[in-house]
């Protein structure tokens, strides 16, 4: 794990070369020719904020944990095209709300693409604010408004107020997450959007007992904390999605996270339950 974590580091730390790939394949004693599941890293240096860069480490560590193949690959510049048929799973790590109608801005031209690589399995995700760009709209606290790609049917509202608190919530599988929200945007579903979760303890999208928004392989929570490092059940789920619908296999056969692989993690998210049963 200490090889991979130094990899990263290097590719997070590197300037001259950001063509640089992350892989998992020496760790797990594959080819480089292996087919991997391939992950891009979305707009890294601006996208960064609430710990985002943790969920992207997680990622790669539990990829490594099931025996699942993968390569990650940082998008850094807005000009840069996005490379959709490389990429099986597409990550937005959480960023700050003045930056995301410059994002917008190099998206909608070809959100047509972006749907087309959400159809054939391609898995899309988004947290926190970065939302707004899988929404219908944002609509600022002036009340002017910025149109996202539409992927989910979705309004994100600027609040006058932060809201910060515990989040816990049931994903529609049953899965439990928990995490923080440091909402800065109310976020209301559209007739027909299905939430990702609903929601045990906290605000979730807008007080209504819903969380997040899923659209097939598109998902957007507003749970950080990172999110995928303290639910590494979760990021297991979008791995095992997005591997089995671009045909990628574990090196053992069958997707399977090892209780022991995150024994630290288990714990931690008992002890969150428990302190949030002391609010609820």
């Amino acid at each position: 794990m200490s090889s991979d974590f130094n990899k990263f580091n290097d590719i997070r730390k590197s300037v001259k070369d950001r063509t640089a790939v992350l892989s998992n394949l020496e760790a797990l004693g594959l080819p480089e020719d292996t087919r991997a599941l391939n992950i891009l890293w979305m707009y890294p240096d601006v996208l960064n904020v609430f710990g985002g860069r943790g969920d992207l480490m997680a990622l790669m560590r539990v990829c490594t944990s099931m025996g699942v193949p993968a390569r990650m690959k940082r998008l850094d510049h807005l000009a840069d095209a996005i490379p959709f048929e490389w990429a099986d799973m597409i990550y937005y790590a959480s960023g700050d709300l003045t930056c995301m109608e410059d994002i917008l801005k190099v998206t909608l031209p070809v959100k047509d693409d972006l749907k087309a690589f959400a159809e054939r399995g391609g898995m899309i995700a988004a947290v926190s604010s970065s939302g707004v760009i899988l929404a219908d709209k944002y609509v600022r606290a002036d009340g002017t408004e910025i149109i996202g790609t539409g992927l989910l049917s979705m309004t994100m509202t600027e609040r006058e107020k932060v809201h910060g608190d515990d989040l816990w919530f049931r994903t529609g599988s049953g899965m439990e997450v928990t995490g923080n929200q440091i909402q800065l945007l109310d976020v209301s579903l559209a007739e027909g959007q299905k939430a990702f979760g609903t929601v045990i303890y906290g605000r979730g999208n807008d007080g209504n007992g819903e969380e997040g928004a899923r659209t097939g392989n598109v998902i957007y929570t507003g749970c950080v904390g990172p999110v995928l490092v303290r639910n590494p059940w979760l990021a297991a789920d979008l791995i095992e999605t997005a591997a089995d619908a671009a045909g990628v296999k574990p090196a053992g056969g069958e997707f399977s996270l090892p209780d022991e692989a995150i024994e630290q993690e288990l714990l931690s998210a008992e002890e969150a339950r428990a302190f949030i049963r002391k609010k609820m």
